[in-house]
């Protein structure tokens, strides 16, 4: 049962965005997603959201700056991310 870190996610994202320059949000998980496979706790829809816990911790990644020495984002829905 997967209960991935917002570090082991970060690992990954940054592979995605340095092959993808550009990606959007939305792809990014996808993305992600396909490679960790999460399971179990991972995959909890949130109280109130239409989205799991593994897709939140992917967004967090830009709300809490996780990787913004690494990477610039450009809008503020569905937005792109690129590769510093």
């Amino acid at each position: 049962m997967s209960c991935y870190t917002e570090s082991q996610i970060a690992q990954v994202a940054l592979d995605i965005i340095r092959r993808n320059p550009g990606i959007r949000t939305s792809e990014l998980i996808e993305q992600v997603r396909a490679r960790m496979r999460p399971d179990g706790e991972d995959l909890e829809i949130l109280n109130d959201r239409n989205d799991d816990k593994f897709s939140q911790k992917v967004r967090n990644l830009k709300s809490h700056d996780s990787i913004a020495g690494l990477v610039r984002t450009q809008g503020e829905r569905n937005r792109r991310w690129y590769p510093l």
